[in-house]
């Protein structure tokens, strides 16, 4: 089918237009941060789902302090987050606690663990202490489960 050429200047900006439509939402999701709170026994876990951050150059945004290695960003697993959790004891952020993260796309999946990395914001100081890593998800939902010092978080998130 041909179209006349005055035709196809408008069908063709239509077609870019429901494009930007259908594509802006997923990358705008695969981009937003989650953040929720949890009492874990005597523990008030934050966790935060956010973009995937650098450990290594000048402009690394986290600095190891100890646990697992880092997931580096842009690395072979290409991770797209950062899956991490802020723990407070009496209102003090926690800096030194057994933390692991778990998480699964649905309730009968299995657990995928995160390698947890204790690290804090660089510039911050280790009252920015938290504990997490890079990991690579999916677009949709997922149940994550946190566990400091044997007591445990449920958390259902969507990114």
């Amino acid at each position: 089918m041909k179209f006349h050429r005055n035709i196809r200047l408008p069908i063709a900006s239509a077609c870019a237009v429901l494009l930007c439509l259908l594509v802006l939402p997923l990358a705008a999701s695969a981009q937003a941060s989650v953040v929720k709170t949890q009492k874990a026994g005597d523990y008030t876990v934050t966790l935060r789902i956010l973009p995937a951050e650098s450990f290594t150059g000048m402009n690394a945004q986290m600095v190891r302090d100890g646990g697992d290695e880092p997931v580096m960003e842009g690395g072979p697993a290409y991770p797209n987050h950062h899956m991490v959790a802020f723990i407070k004891k009496d209102g003090k952020p926690v800096e030194h606690a057994r933390v692991t993260i778990e998480y699964r796309s649905n309730p009968g999946a299995e657990w995928t663990k995160v390698p947890v990395a204790r690290m804090h914001a660089k510039g911050k100081g280790r009252k920015s202490t938290h504990f997490g890593n890079n990991v690579t998800l999916q677009g949709g939902k997922y149940e994550v489960r946190v566990t400091v010092n044997g007591s445990t978080a449920l958390f259902n998130v969507q990114v």
